[in-house]
């Protein structure tokens, strides 16, 4: 079952699979800024629509999203002005950050998200936030925001069927979690007769 916990859990694991050779972080939970390349991902509010939908068997499931920043702090690529020296450092940051978009729209991350009932689309642009630090130090970064969409299920006599309960902020229980629906889905009915014929 998808909720914001197991979300943010699939953006960094895709992010992380696609920038391997940097630090991914989540801005909330770290205080100390990695060696560069680094990335930091951050989710806003968490928009859920009014009314479920309801599937064949009765489960519901309500459309949700949010708003993921992306920021991509890097030193760019190394400009070779004489052999085996290095002069300074292209900005890259902006389409570095592209390229993982470029990624998350492929055929393969498409397919892993789906499977998740997940989606990844990116509101453009691509923003070039580049903030020279002094003439020898560079840190390029680039910030990109995306849609994420989810369906969260909202099942048994409590909405919280099936998850881990108590949850992490103590709230709801085991037997809330544990609570089936009130609505009788299946009656058995017998035909039964008596002297003189049928009821």
């Amino acid at each position: 079952m998808m909720n914001m916990e197991s979300v943010e859990s699939v953006i960094y694991d895709v992010t992380a699979e696609f920038f391997h050779g940097a630090t991914v972080i989540w801005v909330e939970q770290v205080n100390t800024k990695p060696d560069l390349p680094y990335v930091t991902l951050k989710t806003g509010n968490l928009n859920r629509t009014r009314f479920p939908v309801v599937d064949d068997d009765g489960n519901r499931f309500y459309p949700c999203s949010t708003l993921l920043e992306i920021n991509l702090y890097t030193k760019g690529k190394a400009v070779t002005v004489a052999e085996n020296v290095t002069g300074n450092y292209a900005n890259t940051a902006a389409s570095d950050l592209q390229d993982f978009f470029n990624y998350l729209d492929s055929e393969e991350i498409v397919d892993k998200l789906a499977a998740h009932g997940m989606d990844i689309s990116l509101e453009p642009p691509v923003r070039d936030l580049t903030n020279l630090q002094n003439d020898s130090k560079y840190r390029y970064r680039a910030m990109a925001e995306a849609t994420v969409s989810f369906s969260q299920e909202a099942n048994g006599r409590y909405g919280i069927g099936g998850m881990d309960a108590p949850n992490a902020s103590g709230g709801g229980s085991a037997e809330m979690a544990d609570a089936t629906s009130g609505v009788i889905e299946e009656v058995e009915i017998s035909e039964e007769t008596y002297e003189g014929g049928k009821a």
